[in-house]
C-alpha cells in the first residue's frame, strides 16, 4: 500500500471533490475504511478485490501508461470510480514533476512568478485552500508537459490539467502542515516516490 503521505492527499483531494473543505487533516474517507458505497480511497488503494493503486501505478511509472479499461468514462468531475482512478494515476506523475522542478519550494516560486501568489500562499497556510484554474495549471506546469502526460495516459489534455489542478493544492498542503515550507517536505516527497517505486518493484517481481 501506498505510504501515509499518497493517502492524505488522494483522501484530501476525493474529499474535496464529493464536497469537503480542503482543510489539513480532512481524512473522511480513511483508508480501507468505511467511506460508504463503492469508489473509495479505500478501492482505489487496493483494500477490496484487485485493481488498486499498484495495479494503476503500474504501468504508468513503468511506462505503460494506463490500465486497459481504467478510464472508460472520462467525466473530469468525478472523483469516485474512474474519476478518481486518474487522480491516483495522476498523483505520482505530478510528485515527479515537482521533484524534477527543483522541489516545492521551487514549485511555489513558479506559481508566484506567474501571478498566483494568493493562491500558493493559500496551500501553505493552514486555512482554506484556494482554487486553482486549468489555466494555472497550463501557464505554470507548461502546455508540453500536459501534451506529454495526455499521451502518456491516453486521456484528453483538459483532464490532464484538471487532475493537476485538483493535487497541487493538497499536495503542497500535506506537505506543509505547520503552514510553512521546510526541508521536510522535499524529504517527505522523496522518500513517498522511493516507496511508489519499490512497491512497483514488487509488483512486477510478483
Amino acid at each position: 500500500m501506498a505510504n501515509n503521505l499518497i493517502e492524505q492527499i488522494l483522501a484530501g483531494v476525493l474529499s474535496n471533490g464529493m464536497g469537503g473543505r480542503g482543510q489539513p487533516g480532512v481524512h473522511d474517507m480513511s483508508p480501507g475504511g468505511g467511506g460508504g458505497g463503492g469508489g473509495g480511497l479505500g478501492d482505489l488503494l487496493g483494500g477490496g478485490g484487485g485493481g488498486g493503486l499498484g495495479d494503476l501505478l503500474g504501468g504508468i511509472l513503468g511506462g505503460g501508461g494506463a490500465p486497459a479499461g481504467a478510464n472508460r468514462d472520462r467525466s473530469s468531475s468525478s472523483f469516485g470510480g474512474s474519476g478518481g482512478a486518474l487522480i491516483a494515476m495522476l498523483l505520482p506523475l505530478a510528485m515527479q514533476w515537482v521533484q524534477r522542478n527543483g522541489g516545492l519550494g521551487a514549485v511555489l516560486g513558479k506559481f508566484q512568478q506567474k501571478g498566483y501568489s494568493q493562491q500558493a500562499a493559500s496551500w501553505v497556510s493552514t486555512g482554506d485552500n484556494e482554487s486553482l484554474s486549468q489555466q494555472a495549471v497550463e501557464d505554470v506546469v507548461g502546455l508540453d508537459e500536459l501534451s506529454r502526460l495526455s499521451q502518456q495516459l491516453g486521456v484528453p489534455e483538459q483532464q490532464v490539467a484538471n487532475g493537476f489542478a485538483q493535487i497541487l493544492p493538497e499536495m503542497v498542503n500535506q506537505l506543509t502542515p505547520q503552514g510553512n515550507v521546510s526541508g521536510d517536505a522535499d524529504d517527505a516527497l522523496r522518500d513517498s516516490m522511493a516507496e511508489v517505486q519499490a512497491m512497483l518493484s514488487r509488483m512486477h517481481a510478483r
